[in-house]
């Protein structure tokens, strides 16, 4: 993944994680972990040098937050939420074309 793909989903995550749903840094970058394909407690606790406890510990409170139930729900969120952004971007314009 990129930088700038990186920078995209750390926005849209921002987006859906508003309100009593915000998530703290640390969560922020387990749900970016996740949304990267990093499925496995074991596998993100090792890219983020931390304990695979930790690491469930910090999902089970995302999940919590976003009234959600798992990684794959999480990953579709974000995926909606930025699908429908690029819609109103992708009217936005076309409106502009045509006015």
């Amino acid at each position: 993944m990129t930088d700038l793909e990186l920078n995209e989903l750390r926005r849209q995550l921002v987006k859906f994680t508003v309100g009593s749903r915000r998530l703290t840094p640390a969560e922020q970058a387990e749900a970016l972990r996740i949304a990267r394909g990093y499925f496995g407690h074991k596998d993100s606790a090792l890219a983020a040098n931390l304990s695979p406890e930790t690491i469930r510990i910090r999902r089970k409170r995302i999940y919590k937050k976003l009234e959600i139930h798992g990684a794959i729900e999480l990953t579709s969120s974000l995926l909606r939420v930025a699908l429908r952004e690029l819609a109103a971007r992708h009217l936005e314009t076309d409106r502009v074309r045509v006015g």
